[in-house]
């Protein structure tokens, strides 16, 4: 130690200084690639967080457009009162093709209407599809509306696909919906569950004189089911929640 060093702070230095050159200097080599690969780490979570922020803001201003532009706003009204139009057809059986087309063979306006939003739609999931819009942001702000009108123009858009339109016609689109129908058809069972473990929905209430109680061993046996014949009718069995399940994701199935 050299002489100039005076007191314990200087022997406590050169101590340490010891213990750092014989358990950490044959590391040494180590340590640099682990500092840079940490840095580079870092980078890459930095890009991954602007990335996510970006599309989260473009989502919302896209979302902001739609609610505060004139424009938008219009082709919404006129949407809604087109869809109220293809409603009240539909209903009265009449063929997809009179509500396509004029006598004069050119589109009516009401279909006009119902195509432009849904191209709007399909412009959503296109850029959900391709990391342009959060896909979080698109679901809790336009979920069920886009399920929901998705399914209410399903014919039109079935006819879109088999007519001028093929396959590609709205595909994004009705990928989506399908995603979104099953997500929130399974988000409604798990908050239903939730809330009521909670008491913040009431149970189930029995029908006029339907017990939901599971009945007890002595009235099994005091009241046995009739013997089965070959007259008798067919037995029916109440359906499993799994099976449930499956037959609600039948019903989401690819058009």
């Amino acid at each position: 130690m050299p002489e100039t060093c005076w007191g314990p702070v200087c022997e406590w230095i050169h101590v340490l200084s010891q213990w750092l050159k014989i358990h950490l200097l044959p590391f040494a080599p180590l340590i640099t690639p682990i500092v840079a690969t940490a840095a580079g780490a870092i980078a890459i979570y930095s890009i991954h967080v602007t990335r996510s922020v970006a599309r989260k803001r473009g989502a919302v201003d896209f979302f902001l457009e739609t609610g505060m532009d004139k424009g938008m706003v219009d082709a919404y009204a006129a949407f809604q009162v087109a869809l109220s139009a293809w409603e009240k057809h539909d209903a009265s059986g009449k063929p997809v093709e009179f509500f396509l087309r004029e006598e004069n063979g050119a589109y009516t306006a009401y279909y006009k209407d119902i195509t432009s939003y849904l191209n709007i739609y399909e412009l959503v999931a296109v850029g959900i599809k391709n990391k342009v819009f959060d896909h979080e942001v698109c679901y809790n702000f336009w979920s069920d509306a886009l399920v929901r009108h998705t399914d209410k123009t399903r014919k039109l858009i079935e006819h879109e696909v088999a007519s001028e339109g093929g396959l590609a016609a709205y595909l994004e689109l009705r990928k989506l919906s399908i995603e979104w129908k099953r997500r929130l058809q399974s988000g409604k069972r798990n908050r239903g569950k939730k809330l009521r473990s909670k008491g913040l929905l009431p149970k189930p209430v029995p029908a006029a004189g339907q017990n939901l109680a599971r009945p007890s061993q002595e009235t099994i046996v005091a009241n046995p089911l009739p013997p089965i014949t070959p007259d008798s009718p067919p037995v029916t069995y109440a359906e499993t929640p799994q099976q449930n399940s499956r037959h609600e994701a039948d019903s989401t199935r690819q058009w």
